[in-house]
């Protein structure tokens, strides 16, 4: 009777072993694995020039495919308040500093999105390499600018 305990009481401990393990996997590809739309997978937010703004510049694209135009979002704020800032207009340029050239593309802000929050279009990467975006922004209540640099690697 005793070995008949010892076996149930070690099927119960595979049985948990096994459902801990299931438990971990499940968790994983819903929290890291899955892409969300809530958080952006690229993102990066600086301050501008003279201080009058924080801008954010973000991808929820997971990747870089050179030659492939890219939809991204550039976030306003105003600095000193933390709300977003709106109307504004925007200047984009840039290019690869080390190699001499400019964009390959002429991405450009179309679309205000509410909230300061904007849709720039047109974003196209054509090697790898170190990229800089300069963006000035031009308000009501001033004008600054902005760089990012960018990392396009696989």
């Amino acid at each position: 009777m005793k070995s008949h305990i010892f076996r149930l009481s070690g099927r119960l401990r595979s049985f948990a072993f096994l459902a801990g393990w299931l438990t971990i996997i499940v968790v994983y590809r819903s929290v890291v694995a899955s892409p969300t739309t809530e958080a952006p997978w690229y993102s990066q937010t600086v301050e501008s020039a003279k201080g009058l703004f924080l801008v954010t510049l973000e991808s929820s694209e997971p990747d870089f495919v050179l030659n492939d135009f890219r939809d991204w979002h550039i976030v306003l704020q105003d600095k000193a308040t933390g709300e977003g800032v709106t109307p504004a207009r925007f200047v984009v340029g840039g290019g690869m500093p080390m190699h001499g050239h400019g964009l390959p593309s002429q991405p450009q802000v179309s679309e205000h999105l509410g909230e300061g929050r904007y849709l720039i279009e047109g974003i196209r990467f054509n090697m790898l390499g170190k990229w800089v975006f300069d963006i000035e922004v031009i308000t009501q209540s001033g004008n600054d600018k902005v760089s990012f640099e960018v990392i396009v690697d696989y």
